[in-house]
């Protein structure tokens, strides 16, 4: 604990008192000075031991949650899920025939909706047929088809909370050329959340946007980035330029 000390007493020559009086108030100040960050510090250390208690409180809280919880599911005696759900399902055709071939697509969606979220799925299928005799293509079958989805609700857990936003999925896609067929294996989906963006792929989160940051593992920059006040180029060998004023 700091002692502030009283003024001098003013005794002496005019300019005597004067440089008392600056000796005093530099003091004073080097003494505020000290009594500010040490609080500053007391502050700080205080605000990351009340955040990792609470970090242990809210793990802990999580780890008991689960425990009860899986308990009371193993000795339950009764046990009873209630949920209401709606299905739509609704379907297109478009078909085109001419002395060069025929053309047939189809789309269909499906729509499933309960109180976890609402979840549309769509897929594609294409048929080309060419007559060889007509017409000069490298092919005279060609199919394609894929498939994708939408969900609105519930997108995945946080703990034991569930976060709610959007999902946007595209699933396999495969490609049949005279009988040689060829699968696309995608797998990658967006969600986007209150509180951030994120992509994946499978399983694995590989980017998201957060906190106005974006989190990658890698990237690849095909012609320039700008970096603050700096301009990184790719054309002809990597090269810096400054563009700021």
């Amino acid at each position: 604990m700091s002692t502030l000390t009283l003024p001098p007493y003013p005794a002496g020559t005019l300019q005597q008192q004067v440089m008392r009086q600056y000796s005093y108030l530099f003091q004073m100040s080097q003494q505020l000075n000290l009594a500010l960050s040490q609080l500053e510090q007391t502050n700080r250390q205080s605000s990351e031991d009340t955040a990792k208690h609470q970090t242990a409180a809210k793990e802990e809280t999580q780890r008991q949650y689960q425990t009860l919880k899986s308990m009371i599911v193993k000795t339950a005696n009764r046990v009873e899920q209630r949920m209401e759900q709606l299905t739509a399902e609704l379907a297109g055709e478009y078909v085109a025939v001419s002395d060069f071939g025929s053309y047939m697509e189809k789309l269909n969606a499906y729509i499933e909706a309960n109180p976890e979220a609402i979840t549309q799925y769509y897929s594609f299928y294409a048929d080309l047929q060419a007559d060889i005799n007509k017409v000069s293509a490298a092919f005279s079958d060609y199919r394609t088809g894929t498939e994708g989805y939408i969900r609105t609700g519930i997108v995945y857990y946080d703990g034991e909370v569930p976060v709610y936003g959007v999902a946007v999925g595209q699933n396999l896609t495969t490609t049949v050329t005279d009988g040689e067929e060829v699968v696309d294996q995608n797998n990658f989906r967006a969600t986007f959340t209150a509180k951030k963006l994120s992509f994946w792929q499978d399983s694995t989160e590989i980017a998201y946007v957060s906190n106005n940051q974006l989190y990658i593992t890698n990237i690849v920059v095909l012609d320039s980035m700008r970096l603050g006040k700096w301009r990184m180029a790719t054309q002809n060998g990597l090269a810096f330029q400054w563009i700021g004023g």
